[in-house]
Parts: C-alpha cells; structure tokens; sequence
C-alpha cells in the first residue's frame, strides 16, 4: 500500500473544507500560487506551512504530516472553518468569533447585558427623536392654522372697510 503524501493531504484537507486554492492561501496568509505548489507531489512544505495549516484549521500535525489518526483535533471537521466560510467572515471577524467563543459564560453574559443595554439606549433616543418631531409636526400644523386664520381675518377686515 503506497503512503499518501503530505501534499495529498493538504489537497484532500482544502476539498473537505470547500476552499479554492485562493480562500485557502488566504486563511493561511499565502498566495494561492503558493497553495498549488505544496500540493504537487515531491513538492516541500516549510515547517512554517504545517504549523499554519494545523493552527487555522485545527488540523491534527500527526495526519498532516505522517498521514496517522483523524484529521482534526476536535473529531468535528473545521466546523469553525465552515462556519467561517459560509458566513463569509473576514479575518478580523474569524479572530472576534474566537475570541467571544472564549470567553466564560459570565463574560459573554456581561458583553450581551451591555448590548441589550445600548440597544434599549438607542431605542429611547429613537423614540425621544419621534416624540420631537410630533411635537414639530404639531407646532407647524398650529402655526399654519393660525396664519390662515389671520390671513382670513384681515382679508375680512379689509373687505368691510371698501
């Protein structure tokens, strides 16, 4: 039985997370020309390569690099990777998922009470800013009652006068 090489494997871990070469060399941080080359067959991967690979995906170094055991750490495949994908989250909101997801419950308790508390802050100035624009709305509705009703009159007056 041959051994799958460990360029193989890098192609079959970019199929089982759904990548193109590019999506892939950009969750890595390399160009997706890179990506092609350490998936050609006798082709070397730095060091640098495997530690990338195994950290952003959760990819068990042992199956990456000698083809042993199960691909991922978690026995769940890069369901964070997919999750990723399929929301197509930047870099910058993978790394605020993550870093939220490690929070303890009490932290994440707390960020949630904030923001309910600045949604609740920002629905009473939305409800401050309706109530003042009634009360325009009100005042101008008046104040042109008023000049129709001055205009009527002096329209009166001087009609009794000729």
């Amino acid at each position: 039985m041959k051994k799958i090489s460990i360029n193989a494997r890098i192609k079959e871990l970019r199929a089982t997370l759904r990548y193109k070469q590019a999506e892939f060399g950009e969750q890595i941080g390399v160009k997706d020309g890179a990506v092609w080359r350490m998936e050609q067959e006798g082709s070397n991967v730095t060091e640098q390569s495997i530690m990338l690979i195994c950290q952003k995906f959760r990819v068990r170094r042992e199956w990456l690099v000698d083809g042993e055991g199960e691909m991922f750490l978690s026995g769940e495949p890069g369901i964070f990777a997919e999750f990723a994908k399929e929301y197509k989250l930047s870099a910058q909101e993978q790394e605020v998922a993550k870093y939220l997801l490690g929070l303890s419950e009490g932290e994440r308790a707390n960020i949630l009470g904030y923001l309910q508390n600045i949604a609740a802050a920002m629905e009473r100035g939305r409800q401050a800013d309706a109530k003042a624009a009634e009360y325009h709305r009100q005042l101008d509705e008046a104040l042109a009652d008023e000049k129709e009703a001055a205009a009527a009159s002096s329209f009166s007056g001087s009609a009794k006068r000729a």
